[in-house]
């Protein structure tokens, strides 16, 4: 019986160069650009009166730049600098993008809340088909007046 060696073997140690980059905001599947314009988010207004009033804001637009549509996607607030987590949500969000589409994202006052002040706010996007997409982006400087009762 004769026994041949092939020259395989089962693990090779070897150093090699590797670099990594993320694409740049004009090249990027999903884009995300801040339209926060300073208008405050409130849930009141008073004119002589006071009386309850959903004030919400564009914080952000979303642009879908793959080749085929973003489906299921998801958008929240992820934390608000400087107050509870809970004090903003998102009241308005796409839930699908389509190939080219570009929709907004809306927050306004939880109605939980009785905060005021201003706070960076971060959104957690998430797009799990047809790519894996699981991204944080910060709006800064949102102002909010959430006032209890409203």
């Amino acid at each position: 019986m004769c026994i041949r060696d092939s020259g395989a073997f089962d693990q090779v140690v070897a150093e090699r160069d590797a670099s990594v980059s993320v694409a740049g905001e004009d090249e990027a599947y999903l884009s995300i650009q801040d339209e926060y314009r300073g208008r405050t988010v409130r849930n009141y207004l008073c004119i002589f009166l006071c009386f309850s009033y959903d004030g919400p804001r564009t914080v952000a637009t979303l642009e879908n730049r793959y080749v085929t549509d973003y489906s299921p996607l998801n958008v929240e607030v992820d934390t608000v600098g400087g107050a509870s987590d809970d004090t903003l949500e998102v009241s308005q969000a796409p839930t699908t993008l389509s190939e080219g589409e570009a929709r907004n994202v809306v927050v306004s006052c939880s109605g939980t809340t009785t905060a005021d002040g201003t706070g960076d706010v971060t959104l957690l996007v998430d797009v799990s088909e047809p790519v894996y997409i699981h991204q944080k982006t910060t709006i800064q400087d949102v102002s909010y007046d959430c006032a209890a009762g409203y």
